[in-house]
């Protein structure tokens, strides 16, 4: 069900780099780091707009075509949760949920 602020995250894994957005406007251009997708800004990138959407569950991942299934597991691991070290001197590692809804689907 769409939530009341209509918003939706919608992260477009590309050959050279991951794109995020809201369904219609471009939020953030993530270019791969030495040949790898940058999943830690990506992480960061999704906690905070979790943050400013708590309502909200669901994502989509948008594939290029030969983008590797690996791939597509790692983004949406990152997408579905992250974890964040809490507790005394920040030592304990605590899962936070984020977009667990997703849909998987092709890149426009």
């Amino acid at each position: 069900a769409p939530t009341e602020s209509g918003f939706r995250v919608e992260v477009i894994v590309r050959e050279k780099k991951v794109e995020v957005t809201n369904g219609s406007a471009l939020i953030a251009t993530i270019p791969k780091a030495k040949g790898e997708y940058d999943l830690e800004t990506l992480s960061d990138l999704v906690l905070s707009l979790k943050r400013d959407h708590p309502d909200t569950d669901d994502a989509s991942v948008l594939l290029e075509p030969d983008i590797a299934y690996d791939h597509l597991i790692q983004v949406m691991d990152v997408v579905r949760s992250t974890e964040q070290m809490v507790g005394e001197l920040g030592s304990e590692p605590q899962r936070i949920a984020l977009f667990e809804q997703i849909s998987v689907g092709s890149a426009p």
